[in-house]
């Protein structure tokens, strides 16, 4: 069977292209009416890997970096049964989250108590939709892109990374929200530099 997106020939009965993932829905006999097919857990998983097919190795770094820093935003940030000098800061923003933050704190409760940690979430989603956008820009939109997602993952990535690596503090209190932000904008700005350098090899 010829995908009508694509025109390549995959294997009969799919649900899916194998190349690009469009829906392949058979041809209903003249006075049959045409069910659609329902995908299962096989075609959704084949469809994933098609995609991943489509990209690039940026292209793979960056969409990875952003799962990474979104997830990070709603896990635990800082995670420790002593928070020390963060305990006395927590406690002046919001008295009595001192004691809840024993446990754990993720950047959405940072964020109702310092609304400016949504920026973080935010260039995360910028990051994502200008992934998106990419995918179907010309080669001159694509490097422009690419440029930018560098300069959104430098906001974060390098930073926090570096913290992690080399502030005690940080290394004491730092949650697996901490480490998903760090590495996922650190990811977001590998994936920017390696497209930059694989768009301009074929521009060459």
């Amino acid at each position: 069977m010829n995908c009508p997106s694509c025109g390549k020939a995959n294997v009969e009965g799919i649900s899916f292209c194998e190349y690009c993932g469009v829906a392949l829905r058979s041809v209903a006999a003249p006075g049959v009416a045409a069910s659609a097919p329902k995908p299962t857990a096989a075609d959704v998983a084949n469809m994933g890997k098609s995609l991943l097919k489509t990209l690039s190795l940026g292209e793979k770094f960056t969409a990875g970096g952003v799962l990474a820093a979104v997830l990070g935003f709603f896990m635990p940030f800082i995670s420790t049964p002593d928070l020390g000098p963060l305990e006395g800061l927590l406690s002046n923003l919001n008295p009595g989250a001192a004691e809840a933050a024993h446990t754990s704190v993720s950047l959405l409760d940072l964020s109702k108590l310092m609304g400016a940690f949504y920026f973080i979430l935010l260039a995360a989603i910028a990051a994502g939709v200008l992934f998106y956008i990419s995918r179907s820009a010309a080669h001159g939109r694509k490097l422009l892109i690419s440029g930018f997602q560098v300069m959104i993952g430098s906001l974060f990535g390098p930073t926090y990374l570096l913290a992690l690596l080399f502030v005690p503090l940080i290394q004491s209190v730092a949650g697996w929200g901490y480490w998903l932000v760090a590495l996922g904008f650190c990811a977001i700005t590998a994936g920017g530099l390696i497209s930059i350098g694989q768009l301009a090899r074929n521009a060459r």
